[in-house]
């Protein structure tokens, strides 16, 4: 028996022990800072939390009167936490604010603060005293308990949006005029609505902002009012006003074979960047200007022409296409009137100069048949058309003749030497050719090639001497 007594007892010590470890490892101090308020007031307490151990701790402050009594801080937590390093200590505000309590009295709640780590909980006592239920609305607390949200929470400034307020009269006071104030840094408004004794109320406001609002994050913010007296604490909503560009064509300028065409971009934000891209084609960037110059891009194996977007103190930016077919039309209006002329003045007679069956000697060149061929290629009949050719004086010309060839009006030699071949073709019918050749031979043989000058035709045309030269012809090569 004495030894089950003596087992318990041991059991006893060692449960005060880890109590009185547990109690060791933190301790908590409540300073009250507004402790007595009248009865729409809040109360704010010091909440300080010393750290006992050689290790960081997080602790959780819970909550206590709910819901005759709301517990927060600043900014809002929930769960509120606070971070304590090791063998140190951390402080947070407090604030206590009573829902519905109507009377005058000295109040205590006890929170509890939990170590996280281990879930140890020391209880902390907040004593409130409420000094006076003069704010008071017909015995009640006027509790409008209140939410509200914006639609959509990224904004485009060139869209509408949607501001929800949701009021929810938790007592039978009757409000017959609520003052409901909306502000931001870029909208104000002031709403006035009735709200009955328990009555629900969703009221939506739609609103627009400038267009060319600049992207930022922005917050609104919501109060209630019941004759200038404030019943809801400000309720902040975060909202962002998001960046937008535009891109869209400008009706295009046509003049005489001339299209322009321009595209405007424009955004909200001045530093936006981006790319303007329009689609073309090699041979269409032949008669393609831009305005300002643009870079072709190949991309998928498509062509484009492409802008670096560059914003104005508008914040718009213009690039414009010019498709000018004028010089086309101009080169075709100048190759006709080139073949026009061509046609116009070109000689009717053709003289063409061959050189056949070349002969050789001694490695050299010693003879060849030179032919000259006199076309009639104009509409009319051809008279009196004298062809000449000439030889170098290295060569004399054989006096037979071809078959079918025409015989040489006359040999002659030249002044300055070498031999002039004369023809007289005493007429040529449109369409006709005459073939004229003879056989040249040279005294010595002639190494490599040598060249022989054209042959030239020359007839009168009513009042108009018409010459004609052939060809140059190389000989051996």
């Amino acid at each position: 028996m004495a030894k089950i007594v003596k087992f318990f007892m041991l059991i006893i010590a060692f449960l005060v022990f880890l109590n009185l470890a547990y109690a060791a490892s933190f301790d908590v101090k409540v300073t009250a800072i507004k402790d007595k308020i009248v009865v729409d007031e809040v109360a704010e307490f010091e909440i300080n939390i010393q750290n006992n151990l050689d290790m960081d701790e997080e602790f959780t402050i819970k909550k206590a009167g709910y819901p005759f009594w709301d517990m927060y801080t600043k900014p809002l937590q929930n769960p509120i936490t606070l971070k304590v390093p090791a063998q140190s200590a951390a402080s947070i505000k407090l604030f206590v604010d009573p829902l519905y309590i109507t009377s005058v009295d000295t109040y205590t709640l006890d929170i509890g603060i939990v170590k996280q780590s281990t879930g140890q909980e020391q209880k902390a006592p907040v004593t409130v005293g409420i000094k006076s239920t003069d704010p008071l609305i017909g015995g009640y607390i006027p509790t409008v308990l209140t939410s509200t949200s914006i639609f959509p929470e990224q904004i485009d400034p060139r869209e509408e949006f949607t501001i929800k307020i949701i009021l929810n009269n938790q007592n039978i006071i009757d409000y017959p005029n609520l003052t409901i104030k909306i502000e931001s840094n870029h909208f104000k408004d002031e709403l006035h609505y009735p709200l009955g004794p328990k009555e629900d109320k969703t009221i939506e406001v739609t609103k627009r902002l400038d267009a060319m609002t600049l992207p930022q994050e922005d917050r609104m913010i919501i109060a209630v009012f019941k004759d200038g007296r404030l019943i809801v604490s400000p309720i902040v909503n975060e909202f962002k006003i998001k960046e937008y560009s535009t891109q869209e064509e400008i009706p295009k300028e046509q003049s005489f074979l001339k299209i322009r065409k321009g595209i405007r971009v424009k955004s909200n934000n001045p530093d936006y960047e981006g790319t303007i891209k329009i689609e073309t084609a090699p041979l269409k960037n032949l008669l393609l200007t831009t305005y300002p110059r643009a870079k072709t891009l190949k991309e998928n194996g498509k062509y484009y022409m492409a802008w670096q977007i560059e914003l104005d103190k508008d914040r718009t930016m213009i690039v414009y296409t010019t498709e000018n077919y004028r010089p086309i039309i101009i080169i075709i209006a100048l190759a006709a009137v080139a073949v026009a002329l061509y046609f116009l003045f070109r000689s009717p007679v053709v003289v063409r100069k061959g050189v056949s069956n070349v002969g050789m000697s001694e490695g050299g060149i010693s003879e060849a048949k030179v032919v000259v061929r006199v076309k009639n290629r104009s509409a009319n009949q051809i008279t009196n058309i004298d062809v000449m050719d000439n030889l170098p004086h290295i060569v004399h010309v054989e006096k037979e003749l071809s078959i079918g060839s025409m015989q040489p009006h006359a040999v002659l030699r030249h002044p300055k030497g070498g031999i002039v071949i004369k023809w007289v073709i005493e007429a040529l019918e449109p369409g006709d050719e005459r073939v004229l050749s003879y056989r040249m031979k040279s005294r010595l043989a002639i190494l490599g090639e040598f060249n022989l000058p054209a042959a030239t035709a020359r007839a009168k045309i009513g009042n108009k001497v018409v010459i004609s030269n052939s060809n140059r012809v190389s000989v051996g090569g």
